[in-house]
């Protein structure tokens, strides 16, 4: 609807990348990631702050089989990328076990001011779709193997703000995106910690890479090789 020149320059670059890999494809790799690496300081104190705060678990839940599976989530936001509304772009990106499932690559809804802002609005859209996708696999008998791992390169602001119980927030329009990450936090739902930004794929989802930065994040999900269990 109403196409500009920015929009055939994006088409050019997507027909491009297809035509340089045609082989390209997403890899199922069943392999078990190890989140000790993101080691995270538990927090006794949330009912003091979310007394109620519990995850939805259904009764008739059917049996779970299989082996446990675990859920990592990036989330990423670009600021004022948009430089017509000035309005950010939030990048997510789901895994179950090592394989990609879902991701997210829009605008949002509001004008954020600030950085802070715009990563802690793409928090609250990742914990939304974190809820949404554990309560479906539990539905689909799916054992879930603790808390879902999400990751976020906003240097540490959001996280601690998010992840310590007696942070305090500032910013009054920020509060229903800052509740809703740390209730979710509170009922054992995910885990929110600090990943370097040369390691957050989802920063693919928010804004046009160079070749090397690309590549560099998606190696592991497009272009590699699962370890073969014997």
């Amino acid at each position: 609807m109403a196409p500009r020149e920015g929009h055939l320059k994006a088409v050019k670059r997507i027909l491009a990348y297809l035509k340089t890999f045609p082989k390209g494809r997403l890899i199922i790799d069943t392999a078990y990631p190890d989140h000790s690496v993101y080691p995270i300081e538990d927090h006794p104190n949330w009912k003091d702050f979310y007394p109620d705060a519990e995850e939805e678990i259904p009764n008739d839940l059917p049996e779970s089989k299989g082996p446990k599976v675990r859920m990592t989530v990036y989330v990423d936001a670009d600021h004022a990328h948009d430089l017509v509304t000035r309005r950010s772009i939030t990048g997510i990106l789901m895994m179950l076990n090592n394989t990609p499932i879902r991701w997210v690559s829009k605008r949002q809804k509001t004008v954020e001011t600030l950085t802070y802002g715009s990563e802690l609005v793409a928090s609250r859209i990742a914990t939304e779709l974190i809820l949404e996708v554990r309560f479906m696999l539990r539905s689909l008998g799916v054992d879930l193997d603790g808390p879902t791992l999400m990751l976020g390169d906003n240097n540490m602001s959001v996280v601690l703000n998010t992840s310590v119980p007696s942070s305090v927030l500032k910013k009054k329009h920020n509060a229903i995106a800052y509740h809703c990450v740390r209730e979710a936090i509170a009922a054992k739902v995910m885990r929110f910690t600090y990943v370097k930004s040369d390691e957050n794929v989802s920063d693919i989802l928010t804004k046009p890479l160079s070749n090397e930065k690309f590549h560099h994040l998606v190696k592991n999900w497009l272009f590699c090789v699962p370890e073969i269990k014997k």
